[in-house]
This record gives structure tokens, sequence and C-alpha cells, in this order.
């Protein structure tokens, strides 16, 4: 069995995955029948660190993510896990990655066309003790790449 080690969390405007970002995997004992939660209780111990963490940065991160959408006029809206997925819906306004222009025109056109509009957007990022978090936000216009990466750089300070 194999998996990764974390936590994860859904709020107002955003869902998190806090983990290791190593997939670990874990053999099944020998005599599994004596300890048939071995996995389980792995993953259960492995998980931890990243609950409690999670658990205690949570709140700062719902009011720092409210804030931000206030003050950079970032088009998060309220989370939906049912929402559109739409290549190009990030705008990569920062030097070198202007890879996806194509994408960016298909994205604009979906949101011009379609009523009530919201995209599903979803990024990760290491933190400085080499941890994954993965992010998703629900968006109701194209966002920038540098707006997401002010949040990120934010979150990095929390966490």
């Amino acid at each position: 069995m194999s998996g990764e080690a974390g936590a994860g969390a859904t709020s107002q405007y955003f869902q998190i995955f806090y983990s290791s970002g190593m997939t670990v995997s874990v053999a099944t004992p020998p005599n599994e029948e004596e300890n048939p939660h071995y996995i389980s209780d792995y993953f259960k111990e492995a998980n931890k660190p990243f609950e409690q963490k999670l658990n205690k940065t949570l709140p700062m991160l719902e009011t720092m993510i409210s804030e931000y959408i206030l003050k950079y006029n970032i088009p998060i809206v309220s989370y939906e896990s049912d929402a559109s997925h739409v290549h190009g819906v990030i705008i990569e306004d920062e030097k070198g990655d202007e890879d996806n222009i194509l994408d960016g025109h298909n994205a604009e056109s979906w949101f011009a066309k379609t009523n009530n509009a919201k995209a599903f957007i979803s990024f990760c990022f290491f933190t400085k003790s080499f941890a994954k978090v993965t992010l998703s936000f629900v968006v109701n216009r194209m966002i920038l790449r540098s707006q997401l990466h002010l949040i990120r750089d934010e979150i990095l300070k929390i966490l």
C-alpha cells in the first residue's frame, strides 16, 4: 500500500491539503492476521503532525485569504467542489510564464459565454521544510498567477 501522510480541510474560500510531499510504500507485515490495521495505523500516526499544524493554522489562513481577496481584488469566490474545470483560467503574468496564452483565450471566452461562471483552480508548492501544500479555489473570472503567488508567499510565512 502506498500513500502520502497529510491532512486536509475545506474552508469558505479554499480547500487545502498539507502533506509530507513524499509517497511512501508500506508493506503488510508477514503476520497480517495478527495486525489487520497495520497500514491504516501507520498513516493515522504519520498524519498527526500535519493534522495538528493545519488545525492550529487554519483560522489564520482563512483570515489571510479573506483579507487578500478584498485587498488585491482577487476573483476567488466561495468554494464549490463541483465548479467547472477550465484550462487557462490562470493568466501567466510573470516573466517566463508565457506558454499558456492560447488556453487563456479559451478560458476568457468560456467566462464570457457562461452564465454564473465559476471555475476550479488548484496549485501546489513546497514549504521551507519540504512539506507540500495543495490549494484549490473557485474563481468567477480569470486570475493572475501573481495574485496566487501573493497568497502562496503569505501561506509560507504561516506554515
